[in-house]
């Protein structure tokens, strides 16, 4: 083979292994797609970053199509040439000419044959990259969910220090529930319990069935009948997470030091709960048997509705005893057999809903006292 041609099949090789590591940059960039956390709690600030790695995509994309039509272009012109021969017409050297004619023939040949094959292997490439889902399919089917994200009203929290279980003086202690010191960092919480319409928009954008209603309704009321499972997949599709117990607590407590916050007894207008059971009941009963729509009670002092009642919330942790000790923005044991839940139900009298109270369920337990809220970090 000729020097040019050695040179053309080192250009190409290098383009090759170009062309590969810029593939390989497009594949990171898709699966980041894919795994994508985002901090941020604005939907628009979410779509914004998608849309900036799709547009990388694009950029990268556009430079490999700009450099595979350049390659083929040169092939082809290589190709023509390796086919034009020119013969002298001159008698005397007719014997030579065409013996130096069959030479060169046999040469162009072989070139021609290489440059074929490495045009066919562009062409191939080229094809490939057009049709390639690494560069758009993933990125645009990511932000068409992500467009189609509910849109979640959250509230500021900053963190802090709390004496975290329940204060004798309160009444109605259980024995896991020993005050302990606590300090949570800045997080960011879902103003309301996430509801009908929300999960229903998540099950429509990735295909899930969606949850009974119990023939409650749907819409803003809080949903139910969901796992620890699928509430943490919601989390996450969200870009957020289920709060910790010790998150949860604190946002309850809202900087009150009562069963309730700040008082210690719950009433009818404050929350959805069971008032028919006198126990830690303010004035008189009130029994509804079913959720209510978010935000029908008054916000607690973080600006945080239904903290208490309508439905017991999940939280992140595996139910554990708690730790000696001050602790600083805890997580729970590493393990365990129950997840906690907390805030209790339109089906639980009072004590149930106290803010140290400690429900448990198991991973895929679901019932239509328990549903949950998100958590956000802050940065």
């Amino acid at each position: 083979m000729s020097n040019k041609y050695s040179v053309f099949l080192f250009l190409l090789l290098t383009f090759s292994a170009f062309s590969q590591s810029k593939k390989e940059q497009i594949q990171r960039l898709t699966k980041s797609n894919d795994s994508l956390r985002v901090e941020a709690n604005s939907k628009d600030h979410e779509i914004n970053l998608l849309k900036k790695e799709l547009k990388q995509c694009a950029m990268l994309h556009q430079e490999d199509m700009r450099m595979l039509n350049g390659r083929i272009a040169e092939l082809e012109r290589d190709l023509h040439s390796s086919t034009t021969t020119t013969i002298t017409p001159t008698e005397e050297k007719k014997s030579k000419s065409k013996s130096k004619f069959k030479s060169k023939s046999k040469s162009n040949s072989k070139e021609q044959n290489t440059i074929q094959t490495e045009l066919a292997k562009a062409l191939k490439q080229l094809d490939s990259i057009k049709n390639s889902p690494d560069y758009f399919k993933t990125g645009k089917q990511m932000l068409i969910k992500q467009m189609n994200k509910p849109e979640i009203q959250v509230v500021d929290i900053q963190g802090g220090t709390f004496m975290m279980g329940c204060d004798s003086k309160d009444g109605n202690c259980e024995t896991d529930e020993q005050v302990h010191r606590v300090t949570v960092s800045d997080f960011r919480m879902s103003k309301y319990e996430v509801t009908f319409d929300m999960y229903d928009a998540y099950c429509d954008s990735i295909g899930l069935e969606k949850p009974d209603d119990n023939g409650w309704g749907r819409g803003n009321r809080p949903v139910i009948n969901i796992t620890w499972r699928e509430a943490n997949n919601f989390a996450q599709w969200m870009g957020g997470r289920l709060p910790t117990e010790a998150e949860w607590e604190y946002a309850a407590k809202a900087g009150g030091k009562g069963a309730f916050g700040k008082t210690n007894c719950l009433s009818k207008s404050q929350a959805n709960f069971d008032g028919s059971v006198e126990t830690m009941r303010c004035g008189e009963p009130v029994e509804l048997k079913h959720t209510q729509p978010v935000g029908s009670y008054p916000a607690n002092a973080y600006g945080l509705h239904d903290m208490y009642g309508n439905v017991f919330e999940w939280c992140s942790d595996w139910y554990g005893i708690y730790p000696q000790g001050t602790t600083i923005n805890p997580t729970g044991p590493i393990d365990g057999g129950y997840k906690v839940n907390r805030g209790g139900s339109w089906a639980n009298g009072a004590t149930a809903c106290r803010v140290a109270a400690r429900e448990t369920g198991e991973l895929e337990f679901e019932g239509n006292r328990i549903g949950f809220r998100l958590v956000f970090s802050r940065d």
